[in-house]
Order: structure tokens, then C-alpha cells, then sequence
């Protein structure tokens, strides 16, 4: 549930409808919004979703007798004229954002918006750190990116707030678009443009232009800020409307001088005359760092602030996290895959200066018709990182094993079973090794990560 600092008659002026069956004295209620019919109904305002597979329409009746004000429902609604206390609108998805959008103009805030095949939720932390610093900020939880998450986001704004960053997500065409009209960022950040999504976005062209949309929303003199390394984002260009920063390693107006790697593969570098220092390893985390230093500036955070934060910054769940084990690391990156984000963590750990490297991985999902030739090629580059080993899980990890052995890898095997997977790493895991387990988040490879974090010997 959320406590929105709005009246039910406000709610209805924003989307722009009526109530029915709703008294006066209804209408001046504090709005308590709740999307979950397993939640509390007394006194909320209840907001049902209608999905693909799941109509939340039919809980509608149910929230009313458990005491529910009223609830915000489809016109079509299946049912509706058995509703006693409702709001009619054509959507109620889209409703939600047109919420959102109405309810955070009362806030006096600095947003932030974020984009990116890659890096869109470490980015997100680093900026809100960096922007800590300085301002009272809020900041998208997780990874709730979509058109269900930003609101939910803007919905927990508070008037002691005076700055907000929102990381927005997409798995197909024209999603961002209406996630940044709702938000109208006064910055909004792209971090990269990679192969996902494939399967709607069809190419990288389509990608380029789906993450293109996040000016949508973008404040009049605003300021967008792109990586000038991407071949695409580099093409971007200063208009009439928004002013474009970039950053990069090879090129931008926020570049690393100076630039060292420790042993860890974490970078130190400068920009201008102060020296900052990561404790994040690989060149991803580099483009993230950068983007969050061309934020700060932006707002006028001082860089010795900025470095402050971002030494500071340690990696979010399962995202590149450095672990530990008994005599040997782990590198969690199990949140997500696809092959952008798994190219940077094979080069990252290709880089470390290690005993042995061990390469475990899972299936690269939401790729389309290149799911067989991408799954392959990754597969190729495990051997031409400097890894040592492979081990693959999943259907398409098959393709992995394939392309290993097509550059000469003749330790490249494949599992039928995580569990198999598992009590063959346990055998072969020896002190001073590092081993990636990446995959995509359907394959739930931290059960890899837990079972080798729980191992109490290993191979001298």
C-alpha cells in the first residue's frame, strides 16, 4: 500500500474521471493506493491490473466488502455493474502513470531518469550515492523499472526529497516513452546500447531507438547524457530542446585521465585534478562510474564529493559482486545476461591476475531469432579471455560448450543439471581460482554461488 499525500477528489481530477457511488466526505480521504487483493482493503483505494494471463477486476467486489473506499477500474470491466464504489477509466495501466505523473508536479524535486541495455541499475546507485551527497535523494528500488515500477517510485516521494532518480526499463517498443512522460526528468542518462530484447526490439537499431525515447518527457532545457564510446549514443547531438554531455574512455567531455587497473581489475583514474578510486571492478563499471560523475556535475556536486561517494560505492546483489570463498573468489553476476553484459564480465575477469579462471555459465534469454549464433560466440570468447574452464547450464548453454571447442577449448562441458554442475565444481575448485557464474535471471544461477559459498575445502 501506498500513503499518497493527495485527496481522492485530486486523484479523480488528475485522471480526469468521476466517482460512482462515492459520498463527499469519501472524496477529502488521504488516498491509501493498493494493487495487491491480498493486502488490508479497509480504507484503501484499490487499483486492479488487467495482465495477459491474470484480470485483478475480479477481487473488485471482495476489497469493497472488506472495506475498500472505492477502486479505480477498467470502463469495460468485466462485472462492473456489480461495483458499488468506482472510478471508470479506459486503462487502468496506463491510468497509473497518468497518475504518477500528476502526483509528482507537487514536488519540488531534481529527477534523474536512466536507461541502458547494460548498467542501468548500478549506474542508478552510483548516481543516487553521488547525488546523497549533496541532496536528499530518492531512488528507484531493485530494479522496478517498468510501467508498474516508476510509478510505484514516484509514489513514494516525499516533500523532504530534493532528488530523484528512476531507472526505466523496456522489453519491447514505445515503453520508455510514456515512463519518461510520466516522470519528465530534468536529466535523463543512457548507458549503452546492446543486444537485448531481440525478440521485439529486433535489432540494435530498434534498441537504439526504443532507449532514444527517454527525452520524450524531458524538461525544456534539459540535459541528456550518453556514453560516446557507443557507436550509436555518439551520434547524438545538442538540439534547441536539451543540451547532450557525453562520457567515455576513448572519448567525451567526462573522460579518465590517467587511468590504472589494481590487481582486483578496479580503476583509478582522474578527471581534471582529482583522483578517483573504484572498488568495482572491470571497464563497465568505469562507463558507470562516469556517467555518475557527468550526473553529479550536472547538479553541482563537488568532484572531490563525487570520488567520495563512488569510493565508497560497493556492487549491488548480484551484479558483478567480488565474494570471498574458502580459499578462492566468486564473481556473482547472476542478476541478469545477455551477451553486452557478458562480454564486459568475461573481459573483467580475463583481466584479473589470478591462478585459474572458471567460467560458469547459464542461458542468455529474450534473445530471438540470434539466440543460437550469440549463445555460440560468447562461447567463443570464453577461451579468448584467458579462462580456463567452462561449465554451461541450460538448453542453449550447449551453444557455449560449442563455440569454446570451436577456439580450441577442450575444457568446455555442459550440464544436464545445476546440481550436476555444482558437485562437478565442488571437485575442481582449488585455492586461488575465480569463478564467474553469470546467466540470465530465469536461470537462477545464485544457487551455484550459495552451494560454493558453503564449501569448507577446496583443492590446495
Amino acid at each position: 500500500m501506498y500513503k499518497l499525500d493527495l485527496k481522492i477528489k485530486e486523484l479523480l481530477d488528475i485522471l480526469e474521471t468521476y466517482a460512482v457511488g462515492v459520498d463527499g466526505r469519501t472524496k477529502n480521504r488521504k488516498v491509501n493506493l493498493c494493487m495487491d487483493s491480498r493486502e488490508p482493503a479497509k480504507g484503501v483505494v484499490f487499483w486492479p491490473i488487467r495482465g495477459e494471463r491474470f484480470d485483478a477486476h475480479q477481487f473488485v467486489t471482495q476489497m469493497e466488502r472488506n472495506g475498500a473506499l472505492m477502486s479505480v477500474v477498467n470502463a469495460n470491466a468485466e462485472g462492473i455493474e456489480n461495483f458499488k464504489m468506482y472510478a471508470p477509466v479506459d486503462d487502468t495501466t496506463k491510468a497509473l502513470l497518468k497518475l504518477a505523473k500528476g502526483y509528482q508536479k507537487n514536488f519540488r524535486v531534481k529527477k534523474v531518469a536512466i536507461t541502458g541495455s547494460n548498467g542501468k541499475t548500478t549506474t542508478k546507485e552510483m548516481v543516487k550515492a553521488v547525488l546523497s551527497q549533496k541532496y536528499n535523494t530518492h531512488a528507484t528500488a531493485g530494479n522496478f523499472n517498468n510501467h508498474i515500477g516508476v510509478p510505484m517510485t514516484l509514489f513514494q516521494l516525499k516533500h523532504s526529497h530534493e532528488a530523484a532518480v528512476i531507472e526505466m526499463g523496456t522489453s519491447g517498443p514505445d515503453e520508455i516513452r510514456p515512463l519518461s512522460l510520466a516522470v519528465e526528468p530534468d536529466v535523463a542518462v543512457i548507458t549503452n546500447i546492446g543486444a537485448s530484447h531481440l525478440e521485439r526490439l529486433k535489432d540494435l537499431d530498434g534498441v537504439f531507438a526504443e532507449k532514444k525515447t527517454i527525452v520524450a518527457g524531458l524538461k525544456k532545457n534539459g540535459v541528456l547524457i550518453v556514453n560516446a564510446d557507443d557507436p550509436r549514443l555518439c551520434k547524438c547531438r545538442s538540439n534547441t530542446s536539451y543540451k547532450v554531455v557525453t562520457f567515455g574512455v576513448k572519448r567525451g567531455i567526462v573522460k579518465p585521465e590517467k587511468l590504472e587497473w589494481n590487481e582486483d581489475n578496479c580503476a583509478t583514474f582522474f578527471v581534471e585534478r582529482t583522483r578517483f578510486t573504484l572498488n568495482v571492478p572491470g571497464i563497465h563499471n568505469l562507463y558507470n562510474a562516469l556517467a555518475a560523475v557527468a550526473v553529479g556535475l550536472q547538479f553541482r556536486v563537488p568532484k572531490a564529493e563525487i570520488a567520495k561517494a563512488l569510493a565508497n560505492f560497493r556492487s549491488t546483489n548480484m551484479r558483478m559482486e567480488i565474494k570471498n570463498a574458502n580459499g578462492f573468489k566468486i564473481v556473482s553476476d547472476c542478476y541478469n545476461a545477455n551477451p553486452s553484459s557478458t562480454k564486459m564480465a568475461l573481459q573483467t575477469i580475463g583481466n584479473m591476475k589470478v591462478a585459474r579462471r572458471i567460467a560458469v555459465l547459464g542461458d542468455m534469454l529474450e534473445l530471438g531469432a540470434q539466440t543460437d549464433s550469440l549463445h555460440q560466440e560468447m562461447g567463443a570468447m570464453v577461451p579468448e579471455m584467458n579462462f580456463d574452464m567452462l561449465l554451461a547450464i541450460g538448453e542453449k548453454a550447449k551453444l557455449y560448450v560449442k563455440g569454446a571447442k570451436s577456439r580450441g577449448m577442450k575444457n568446455a562441458h555442459h550440464f544436464a543439471s545445476v546440481e550436476e554442475l555444482i558437485d562437478t565444481l565442488v571437485e575442481i575448485v582449488a585455492e586461488g581460482d575465480v569463478v564467474l557464474v553469470k546467466g540470465s535471471r530465469g536461470m537462477h544461477m545464485e544457487r551455484v554461488v550459495d552451494a560454493m559459498l558453503n564449501l569448507k575445502k577446496v583443492n590446495a
